[in-house]
């Protein structure tokens, strides 16, 4: 790759569609970077997130790069760090508490990899799964609570609050597996709600309090911040490609067809409903009623929001934080979707676009592309602070080679092992990997 230290690719692996964003760092100025290229293919090969047809998702992975590629001067992707879904991530809060010593004195780096490591030896991973993302949520020094960055500040006692992300290995693993097959290395893994949020609310809405729900082809993600930190993360395996397959069985028509016509229907519960739509299909012509195909598409809807977006804000609720709900995601594009999710929510509502996207190519800066951006959002974020959003070590699944079952990696992540070992080896990647 042409200029490599100054470049950051982030690609986004979702069921619609595979979107590649290519950033440059000023070198005068390299804690901002400029989004120079938007690459993107239609995605094959995954059904709600999941890889499903590893070469179909591979020959899209492809596609998406050669597209990013032919929008830069020179410029050959090698590298990236990648977003994707991970239906089945656990969200746990931990608490971790260490002594500095008799004395006051000021807080090193090593003192939060220790705090940190702390909180974590109290997840119990089962053989199968990794701690993905560790985010502190608050620090306090000596009982004094709400401290964002302790480092280099004075006490003898340090806590953390943090939130641990935790997903199965081998969905990660297909991952890299898919990225590293069309010829591009892995540098760094990041779940769809850390990207989606970061990639669509600003410092301002994070820092008050926001919820953002990213409803995507396959699969719908939560996101919850308070105080500038990610509390809550979840994913539900419902998203746009539920309601046009609602459609199509319904109504009897082909998929494409119905993913067109459901971008006809209003979905606003005050809409007119009169009226019908036409559609052709070996030839001959049909007549479907608005009104019977928008209750398909809302009866999917109030599925999605009823059962699932609506409990997890409600817990929110109970513990009295902020919930003004941020809406963003292809299926956003929906015609009356914000008055539809206010009937349930109950609260400001609004569709978020991608906070970068006066970076951004028109066509490709609006709320389908919240996650692409996201991701250089999250790369610059923790090259400022390594400690915001903590990462598993890109290691431990390129120790496990195609075909080879890895006791070292099923090992490490036991609960028996030490976790401070663990942790260690986490911090070391992490640094070598940003700097």
């Amino acid at each position: 790759m042409g200029r490599d230290s100054d470049i950051l690719v982030g690609l986004d692996l979702g069921t619609k569609k595979i979107a590649v964003a290519v950033a440059e760092r000023a070198p005068e100025n390299p804690d901002k970077a400029q989004i120079i290229g938007i690459g993107q293919a239609p995605s094959r090969g995954l059904r709600k997130g999941m890889i499903v047809n590893l070469d179909q998702a591979v020959s899209s992975v492809s596609d998406a790069i050669a597209d990013a590629e032919s929008m830069l001067s020179g410029i050959k992707i090698s590298r990236a760090v990648v977003a994707f879904s991970g239906i089945d991530v656990k969200c746990h809060v931990l608490k971790g508490k260490i002594s500095l010593g008799r004395s006051p004195r000021q807080i090193m780096a090593e003192d939060i990899e220790r705090v940190i490591e702390t909180a974590l030896s109290e997840l119990q991973l089962p053989p199968s799964s990794c701690c993905l993302h560790s985010i502190p949520i608050k620090y306090a020094i000596d009982g004094n609570s709400g401290i964002d960055n302790p480092l280099e500040m004075t006490g003898i006692r340090l806590e953390v609050e943090l939130t641990a992300l935790v997903i199965p290995t081998t969905v990660a693993q297909n991952v890299v597996n898919c990225v590293e097959k069309a010829g591009v290395s892995v540098v760094g893994l990041v779940l769809k709600p850390v990207a989606e949020a970061l990639g669509t609310l600003s410092v301002d809405e994070r820092s008050m309090g926001a919820s953002l729900v990213a409803i995507g082809g396959g699969t719908t993600s939560v996101s919850i911040f308070s105080e500038g930190r990610m509390i809550h993360a979840a994913e539900i395996p419902v998203g746009g490609d539920h309601i046009t397959n609602d459609i199509s069985c319904v109504m009897k028509i082909p998929f494409a067809i119905a993913e067109e016509l459901k971008k006809d229907i209003d979905v606003d519960p005050k809409a007119e409903t009169d009226g019908s739509l036409t559609v052709e299909q070996r030839g001959r012509k049909r007549e479907l009623g608005k009104e019977e195909v928008g209750e398909i598409i809302a009866s999917r809807l109030d599925e999605l929001f009823a059962d699932s977006v609506v409990p997890s804000l409600k817990a929110i609720q109970k513990a009295g934080l902020p919930t003004d709900v941020i809406l963003t995601g292809g299926v956003v594009m929906t015609k009356g979707i914000v008055p539809f999710a206010d009937s349930y929510l109950g609260t400001s509502v609004r569709v978020g676009v991608p906070v970068l996207r006066e970076e951004m190519q028109r066509g490709r800066n609006d709320c389908r592309y919240s996650a692409v951006s996201g991701i250089i959002v999250y790369l610059m974020e923790r090259r400022k602070n390594p400690f915001v959003y903590v990462e598993a070590p890109m290691s431990i699944f390129k120790n496990i080679a195609p075909g080879k079952s890895s006791k070292r990696m099923k090992g490490a992540r036991r609960p028996s092992q030490s976790p401070l070992k663990a942790f260690a080896r986490n911090a070391k990647e992490l640094f070598r990997e940003l700097f």
